[in-house]
């Protein structure tokens, strides 16, 4: 133990020493020598042998401790409600929607919708308790200096290294039912090393009965016009002559897409409308044929418009080609390709299912587990800084004025396009290992 006194004077050191045990309390004693001159004790420091914080499960812990191990986790879960903006120095863990990334009170142009409603399902942030928007009792009014419970926030050294001006940007799973030798139906992986498997000795997928082809979109006809592709059977053939019919790249597994024609085409018309954004937005399907030397050949590229007002759906197909008019055409269409795949890599795989579906673990674990559960030791690095990064993109990335919303093709869609992405392909029990890992 180490007792610290005002500052002037040395700290005094001396060992605890155990004097006995009654039942399950332990007691121990240590003796400090204080000078008279030594001035108020202003702490006293303890630590053990081991360097690290001690961790129990609940039916371990010393009946001593237990007390303030159950006030703890009042504590952060703030047991009986509070309604009131939350202040840096509190430790308060709880759930709110996301309905913090508009601002109707400055301009109706800036409202965004509530993202975790039945129309916008998506995952919980933490509650800051700040007042509604007078515009929109949904709506919570917006800050400069988002709250984070102060255990999330930065340390002296990251926020050094890491500010909201440095970050510039943001951030239908298939599940094969697999049986392999490597893992165990009641206990999954029964070593760590396993997991090495699924890259070392590959996985036993199972059969495609079935490619739909020609390809189609799942979009009401409707709404959005023909749900056919117009990447036909010639087109393909054509680009692949010389190594195989296009029922045999199907067969053999050949065949490659990359897909964004359903998830961005209810938003076109709309990205379309939008005054004064210097952008358009389609659909797209691209095509990729996989070579015998092993890399990715494109194909073709599709580009979509729904029908609006007096006009009909829209659809082209590009390939690559050599005159001057029809290089240039395919080079467009891979910029609107690449433009597509940034953004759903950005909003989608990088900011929805790692930051934002992260964030409610980490607040569950601190209402549910105390600092001294090993899970929550277990946690802790792979969680820190986590939430103080989600409350800065939501103060000038994700927000209504943020970059995302210029940076993006969606524009000022692009945070609600991944809820609608959320609701139709996050699901808990697909997240885990080994299914994550063979998803991908």
């Amino acid at each position: 133990m180490v007792a610290r006194g005002d500052g002037k004077k040395d700290t005094i050191e001396d060992y605890v020493h155990r004097t006995g045990q009654k039942a399950n309390d332990v007691t121990y004693l240590a003796e400090f020598e204080v000078p008279e001159d030594f001035g108020s004790i202003g702490a006293i420091k303890i630590e053990n042998e081991h360097h690290k914080e001690v961790a129990c499960l609940p039916s371990e812990t010393p009946s001593g401790l237990k007390s303030f191990r159950e006030r703890e986790l009042a504590t952060l879960r703030v047991d009986g409600g509070l309604d009131k903006p939350r202040e840096r120095e509190d430790r308060i863990y709880d759930y709110d929607v996301y309905n913090d990334l508009g601002d109707p009170d400055n301009d109706p142009d800036l409202a965004r919708p509530v993202l975790g409603s039945k129309e916008y399902p998506y995952r919980r942030r933490c509650k800051t308790g700040r007042a509604s928007t007078k515009s929109d009792p949904l709506s919570e009014s917006r800050s400069s200096d988002v709250y984070v419970p102060r255990d999330e926030a930065f340390s002296e050294i990251k926020n050094l290294t890491f500010n909201a001006k440095t970050v510039t940007s943001v951030l239908k799973s298939i599940l094969p039912s697999l049986e392999t030798s490597i893992i165990d139906a009641d206990l999954g992986f029964p070593y760590f090393t396993a997991i090495d498997s699924l890259y070392n000795e590959g996985v036993n997928l199972p059969t495609i009965d079935s490619k739909e082809w020609p390809l189609k979109s799942k979009l009401d006809p409707k709404v959005y016009g023909p749900p056919e592709s117009a990447i036909t059977k010639e087109i393909v053939e054509r680009q692949i002559r010389g190594y195989c019919s296009l029922e045999e790249a199907i067969e053999d597994k050949k065949l490659y897409i990359l897909d964004y024609h359903d998830i961005f085409l209810p938003y076109v018309n709309k990205v379309r409308e939008i005054k004064n954004y210097k952008t358009t937005l389609y659909g797209s399907r691209t095509l990729m044929y996989l070579t015998p030397t092993g890399t990715l050949r494109l194909l073709a590229i599709e580009l979509v418009r729904p029908p609006s007002d007096d006009k009909p759906q829209w659809k082209r197909v590009f390939t690559p080609c050599w005159d001057a008019t029809g290089m240039w055409l395919w080079k467009l269409a891979k910029v609107h390709v690449l433009a597509h795949d940034s953004g759903y890599h950005q909003l989608v795989s990088h900011w929805l299912r790692t930051h934002c579906c992260t964030e409610p673990y980490i607040i569950a674990t601190n209402r549910q587990l105390s600092k001294m559960h090993p899970i929550h030791n277990l946690l802790h690095p792979h969680f820190r800084y986590t939430m103080e990064i989600n409350a800065l993109a939501r103060e000038a990335l994700i927000n209504c004025g943020g970059v995302i919303k210029t940076g993006f093709s969606q524009g000022k869609y692009s945070i609600e396009m991944s809820s609608v992405v959320y609701g139709q392909v996050w699901r808990f029990d697909h997240e885990a290992l080994p299914a994550d890992l063979i998803a991908r």
